[in-house]
Formats: C-alpha cells, structure tokens, sequence
C-alpha cells in the first residue's frame, strides 16, 4: 500500500541523492577569476542544501511512529495540472536565454500563480515582480553569476 510516510522516506532519498550528483557535478566545474565567486560556488551549495534537506525529510519521515495516511492518485485534473506545470517549467528553461533571467521568471511565476488559482492577478503580478527584480538583483548584480540579464537589463 502507497502511504504518505513511505512517499516522504523515498522522495527524501531520491533528493539526497540528487544531491549528491549535484555536489559530483559541481567539482568538475574549472575557470573563473580570482576575484569573484568559483563557478562552482551555486551549484555546491544547491547540493549541499539537496543533501541535507533530502536527508532530514527522510530521517523525520522514518521517525514518525503514528497513523499513516494512504496516497491518492491524482485525478484528470490534478494529472492535467502536473502536466501544465511541467510545460511552463520547460517554457521557463527554454525562454531564460532570449528573454533573461528576471522576464523569464516575471512570466513563469505570474502564470504558475494563476494556473494553480492561488492568489488574484494583482497579487500574482506583485509576487513575480518582487521575485523577478529579487533574482536579478541576487543572482546578476550581486553574486554575478552568468545568468542572461535579457534585452530589459543591457
């Protein structure tokens, strides 16, 4: 039988090893000046956090000695939503070049909010605005890590 607890103990393992790819990745990651952040920076410490997130998931799952609830498969609609969600994800990847990193995030997060009808437009428009300007600010501006700023930032 397909439980939560049991869902949660493998999810957990399959994100620490996950992890554990990421941070294999990450070191055979060469160049970058002296002066700023090693290229490998971001990506070793996604990994690190992929570990240990996936490990404590795991450990607190494993531990939980009390009534477990079954796992429902989702329906036609919540497998249309996995789909959905899994396309604007690809069109977020795939428009992140031309478009640049904050648009691209702006148009992914603000159609994510609306799809899953989480919040009104305006608040959907206010969060990725606040992420997209946060991601650029954070990831291109400060940390100055080779993200596609987009032809709003040049």
């Amino acid at each position: 039988m397909k439980t939560q607890r049991v869902a949660d103990i493998v999810v957990g393992c399959f994100i620490a090893l996950f992890g554990i790819f990421i941070l294999y990745a990450s070191m055979l990651i060469t160049g970058g000046a002296a002066h700023r952040l090693p290229p490998r920076t971001f990506p070793m410490v996604v990994g690190f956090m992929l570990l240990f997130c996936g490990i404590a998931l795991a450990v607190k799952s494993w531990s939980i000695r009390e009534a477990d609830l079954a796992i429902k498969w989702p329906d036609g609609e919540g497998f249309r939503t996995i789909l959905v969600t899994l396309a604007s994800l690809g069109c977020y990847i795939a428009l992140m070049n031309p478009l640049g990193l904050p648009l691209a995030t702006f148009i992914y997060i603000a159609f994510s909010i609306w799809y899953m009808k989480r919040s009104k437009w305006l608040m959907a428009i206010v969060i990725s605005l606040t992420t997209a300007v946060i991601s650029y600010t954070l990831f291109i501006r400060l940390l100055g890590l080779s993200f596609p700023a987009g032809f709003l930032f040049e």
